[in-house]
């Protein structure tokens, strides 16, 4: 690839550290190197970003349903407690 744009850039430490840790030989193709790869990724991010948002979508309203679940069973056991006691105490009679 013919490379015909020379450009002067001023990066933070942060993001010079990210290019520089990145694969290639010198900073220029590291940098080529992080951005083609990051583009050429971009759609499998989204559509991985949505189908993880869905999951924990999902998973969200089925924690709502335990805990409803589980309310009602505490409230249910609250309500037997009185009831369980007195058969105890009447089995040790």
């Amino acid at each position: 690839m013919a490379k015909t744009n020379q450009k002067c850039v001023r990066l933070s430490d942060r993001v010079a550290k990210y290019i520089e840790n990145y694969r290639g030989e010198n900073f220029s193709q590291k940098l080529e190197n992080y951005v083609l790869d990051t583009e050429e990724r971009r759609e499998q991010l989204v559509l991985d970003w949505e189908r993880l948002s869905a999951e924990i979508q999902d998973k969200r309203q089925e924690l709502g349903q335990l805990k409803n679940k589980i309310q009602k069973v505490s409230e249910t056991d609250r309500r037997f407690h009185g009831l369980v006691t007195a058969l105890l105490e009447l089995v040790d009679l």
